[in-house]
């Protein structure tokens, strides 16, 4: 028997619209990150181009809890035995990699044409980088990444395989109460991935670890159990996201303070029909479907679009404001382009990967 209901899935809506809004966050943030605008940033408050723009990477902090969100969402029913597993891992791969290579593939081509026209300092990715970018493991090996977001894709899949192993520990231990066992292992992997960010651990054991960055997965895998109905797993993530922004606030460091905001606004937001009522328009969904696109090829195309403007209109306020809009819809028309043609079919190969289930082995 599933625990999610159709009203959960309704619910969901929230962590669709929060994908959305990270989503343009993080693409405002390369077009001030870029200097493309500098004649409206100039013009702009301080504070507002600080929230709008250059606070925009903390899309990063708010992707990563969502991760932890729907990984436990998708997991909530199924028996994490070594086939299911495995069966994780590779669906959250082939989910991904598609569209990652095709990103991989544009970013080397950039590159190529920048090459080419004679730009100084650019070199042409090597076969072992590019292979390394196609494993994700570009971060562990120390290479730089070809497009500057994808460090994020290593840390995700890392993610996947942590989660996955995880929660087979609790199968294994498991004894007559599978629901407990799992609940005990993800609370204690919790407190644990806090070492990291209260600064009571700094080794992250390996070049490009995911480790220092496990807490803000869990702190979303821990608001995902709030969907279970239960006071209980309510009051463990809303304990948990507030520790975390008050370790943030602390040490005055945005992306943890980002990570407990942003599991907060999930654990208060998520029964609010009203809000979702909003949150679950039109344009936010479809921004929400299109976003994975968006995140991935927004710095290449952002690049080329503002080179091509740039050589029909110099900076200006109003030239700024219109470059502003014509980027983010660029990066919109793109995504949903590369989405019909690569990404939707990504998610149906990865659904081919079924988790095998029991009726006796099902978390109730």
């Amino acid at each position: 028997m599933s625990v999610i209901t159709t009203d959960d899935k309704h619910r969901l809506a929230l962590v669709d619209a929060l994908r959305c809004f990270a989503a343009l966050w993080v693409v405002l943030f390369h077009l001030s990150e870029g200097k493309h605008i500098p004649t409206l940033l100039a013009a702009i408050p301080d504070w507002l181009k600080y929230i709008v723009f250059d606070a925009g990477h903390l899309g990063v902090p708010v992707f990563f809890v969502l991760s932890g969100i729907v990984m436990a969402v998708t997991t909530f029913s199924v028996p994490m035995h070594t086939a299911n597993a495995a069966n994780f891992v590779a669906r959250r791969l082939v989910r991904l990699a598609p569209p990652y290579y095709a990103a991989v593939a544009l970013g080397v081509l950039v590159i190529v044409a920048k090459h080419i026209s004679g730009q100084g300092g650019i070199e042409i990715p090597s076969v072992t980088n590019i292979l390394a970018h196609l494993t994700f493991l570009q971060g562990i090996l120390g290479i730089e990444n070809i497009i500057t977001v994808f460090w994020t894709l290593c840390i995700e899949v890392q993610f996947y395989i942590a989660f996955a192993a995880l929660l087979w520990l609790s199968e294994q231990a498991r004894g007559g109460n599978a629901l407990q066992a799992r609940n005990i292992t993800i609370w204690v992997s919790a407190l644990f991935a806090l070492l990291w960010p209260a600064g009571l651990i700094h080794s992250i054991g390996w070049q490009g670890g995911f480790i220092a960055f496990w807490f803000s997965f869990m702190a979303g895998v821990l608001c995902a159990q709030i969907l279970r109905g239960s006071k209980r797993n309510r009051y463990i993530a809303v304990g948990y996201c507030t520790l975390v922004l008050f370790i943030g606030a602390a040490d005055q460091n945005s992306f943890t303070m980002a990570v407990g905001l942003t599991g907060l606004l999930f654990c208060f937001l998520v029964n609010g029909t009203v809000t979702l009522g909003f949150l679950s328009s039109y344009p936010v969904q479809k921004i929400s479907l299109i976003s994975y696109s968006i995140y991935l090829f927004h710095p290449p195309v952002i690049g080329t679009f503002m080179r091509l403007f740039r050589r029909i209109t110099p900076t200006g306020l109003a030239p700024d404001i219109l470059a502003t809009v014509l980027a983010v819809a660029t990066c919109i028309v793109f995504a949903a382009t590369t989405y019909i043609l690569i990404e939707r079919r990504a998610i149906a190969w990865s659904r081919r990967i079924r988790f095998k289930r029991t009726e006796a082995a099902v978390l109730n």
